[in-house]
């Protein structure tokens, strides 16, 4: 009998089939794109329904689905207010932030550092963030997700 946390021959081969499966795809999709532009804005042809979709997924990450699922699990309907109070950020977002990146014509908030101040900021911005998601994020979520196993 196989042991419920034991990986399976055929688990790894799903695991591997969407890896290069979103490969291929990113691959195939990547070919079309000659721009900055086009690379992060796609061109600026999306319509609001694919957008909003962008934001969601770039939103969900691996803290949301393995350690706010484990805090959902151990203390029930409260951790949905973590979610509930990221509407009025992203409000903010919208209507405080993005129109200033429109009318600068920006794509990145790396590039708006870059613009504002200079080089060093972005490299400042990208090193604080790595820091913050290795060490903020990654491990509590990865131990909130291990208390529910």
């Amino acid at each position: 009998m196989i042991s419920a946390l034991q990986l399976t021959v055929s688990d790894y081969i799903i695991f591997f089939a969407a890896i290069i499966g979103a490969m291929i795809v990113g691959l195939i999709a990547g070919r079309k794109e000659e721009t900055s532009e086009d690379y992060f804005l796609a061109g600026k042809k999306l319509r609001w329904f694919a957008v909003a979709g962008s934001i969601f997924g770039s939103n969900v990450s691996a803290n949301h689905m393995v350690g706010m699922m484990g805090v959902g699990f151990s203390i029930g309907f409260a951790q949905s207010h973590f979610e509930i109070g990221a509407i009025a950020g992203l409000l903010f977002l919208c209507y405080g932030f993005l129109p200033v990146y429109r009318k600068l014509n920006l794509y990145t908030l790396s590039e708006y550092l870059g613009k504002r101040y200079d080089d060093r900021s972005r490299v400042s911005y990208a090193i604080i963030m790595i820091i913050i998601m290795a060490f903020v994020q990654m491990v509590p979520a990865l131990y909130i997700g291990s208390r529910t196993i």
